[in-house]
């Protein structure tokens, strides 16, 4: 994005976790060409987060005045992430499956 500071990449242990099970159910239900596609997007759009953090919508699921937690848009999860003033934080990977509540909760992720 033009005009947009690139800022540090922190991503959380949480976010590996949750993207190695992605992988593994994905193996199972897809196989392992899909399930590669998909990890290999995930990856891809946390490489890009640096330079494009602004591009992506608000969690509508935890509104600040700042607009600090983002959400990237997958096929079947997003990827929650927060804008910080030196650096952005990658909290987890979320199906969209998953309860409001339980989407909440990550606001506590350190990374």
């Amino acid at each position: 994005m033009e005009g947009t500071k690139e800022k540090a990449l922190i991503v959380s242990s949480e976010f590996f976790i949750s993207a190695d099970n992605i992988y593994s159910y994905g193996t199972e239900l897809f196989g392992e060409y899909q399930a590669i596609k998909y990890e290999n997007l995930i990856y891809e759009e946390v490489r890009q987060l640096p330079s494009r953090y602004l591009i992506h919508p608000e969690c509508r699921y935890m509104p600040t005045q700042n607009k600090m937690y983002r959400t990237i848009m997958l096929p079947a999860h997003f990827i929650l992430y927060r804008i910080t003033n030196k650096r952005i934080e990658v909290l987890d990977i979320i199906s969209y499956k998953e309860s409001i509540s339980h989407i909440k909760n990550r606001r506590n992720i350190k990374p």
